[in-house]
């Protein structure tokens, strides 16, 4: 079994009269790499902040390698943090900059470690021949590999990444994010890895970790989470694209998303506690809804709003009543807005959330619909 690194237990942070984060409990395991996903200003900044001493909690507990370090200085947690802003030194080479942590006080090593190790994570990094230029001498993404080297030179407990790929294009991204990850793989290290953007987390992270409003809503692998979503927004989050989230309400114990020609009783969706007039949010995955451009029984006509062609394929979002589903097809189907197609939704395959706050409602009795069992 894995050696927990970091424990985080009630952690809350309050700026003025404002949460940023609320109870927020967390663990990651050696070798691992946690992902922190949640849009701006959901939390994952001051999280990083408080793993690292640089903000003091109001409530809680840290634990890094066994020890509880909640009120030691950042200087002596042995965490190296990379944020979004590249932070170099102009002054010095990127040499420097890199060997920067090397040479401090607490962590100097000997110089000739000091140029094997620089030069290492310079070349898993791609920018070994860099390291006589200064830093306003290479591009945006050159610095932004400079900043995780001088993170990585170092052999710390914890690794922490907020949001350090956010300032480059896609092609940028995507090469470095390909390189962190093998980077990760031959090295091993245990990282925390903070972003807004669902892809570039599912091609690094391990396990994922979803916050929003200073709450975290679930923890798991990200098949885990696809197959038993704890909240509406972990929906809103997760997926590209991402979940459909449709208005529905019970009428005469039935189930009936707005815009959508079938109703389900609440027997087979197994929420026979639903009252009727209660509305609900209906979510389903795009992978889930089948999408056809000719009438077929048991599906429902709905109308084309917007295609967008991504290369191999193409997004296609659909609209029926107040509804909306955005689902990734072929690019041989051919489509023109405003056309009619039709869809089917399996309920066997619906996840139902509480209106407004959210909550997932689960099946009252045995694995039902919603709770995993059929994906």
């Amino acid at each position: 079994m894995s050696e927990t690194v970091l424990d985080v237990r009630g952690l809350r942070k309050r700026f003025g009269t404002k949460f940023a984060i609320d109870q927020i409990n967390m663990s990651v395991v050696d070798g691992e790499v946690l992902g922190i996903l949640g849009p701006t200003g959901a939390g994952k900044t001051t999280t990083l902040r408080c793993i690292a001493g640089l903000h003091k909690p109001d409530a809680g507990t840290i634990w890094l390698a066994g020890a509880d370090v909640t009120h030691e200085s950042p200087m002596v947690r042995d965490i190296a943090v990379v944020f979004e802003g590249f932070n170099l030194l102009p002054t010095l080479s990127v040499f420097d900059n890199i060997a920067f942590p090397l040479r401090s006080p607490l962590y100097r090593a000997p110089e000739t470690e000091v140029r094997e190790r620089v030069t290492r994570a310079a070349e898993d990094l791609r920018i070994g021949h860099l390291l006589d230029r200064h830093t306003d001498q290479i591009s945006g993404g050159e610095r932004q590999r400079v900043a995780v080297a001088r993170a990585l030179v170092r052999r710390p407990k914890l690794f922490l990444l907020d949001e350090p790929l956010s300032s480059l294009d896609l092609k940028l991204r995507e090469a470095l994010q390909i390189e962190l990850r093998e980077m990760h793989r031959r090295r091993g290290q245990t990282l925390i890895y903070a972003s807004h953007d669902f892809l570039s987390m599912a091609a690094i992270a391990s396990r994922i970790a979803v916050i929003d409003k200073g709450r975290l809503l679930q923890t798991g692998k990200l098949f885990e989470i696809y197959a038993d979503p704890a909240h509406q927004r972990v929906g809103e989050l997760i997926g590209s694209p991402s979940m459909a989230l449709l208005e529905a309400k019970v009428r005469d114990r039935m189930l009936s998303i707005d815009g959508y020609s079938t109703s389900w009783p609440l027997s087979v969706l197994r929420l026979e506690c639903l009252a009727d007039g209660s509305n609900v949010t209906v979510g389903f995955w795009p992978e889930d809804v089948e999408l056809v451009t000719t009438g077929t029984p048991g599906f429902s006509p709905v109308t084309l709003w917007a295609t967008d062609f991504r290369g191999r394929d193409q997004a296609v979002e659909v609209h029926f009543g107040a509804n909306r589903v955005r689902k990734v097809i072929s690019i041989r189907t051919e489509f023109a807005r405003g056309a009619s197609c039709f869809i089917r939704l399996d309920p066997a395959k619906a996840f139902v959330f509480t209106s407004p706050n959210g909550d997932r409602l689960r099946p009252e009795s045995g694995h039902g619909v919603g709770a995993g069992v059929t994906r």
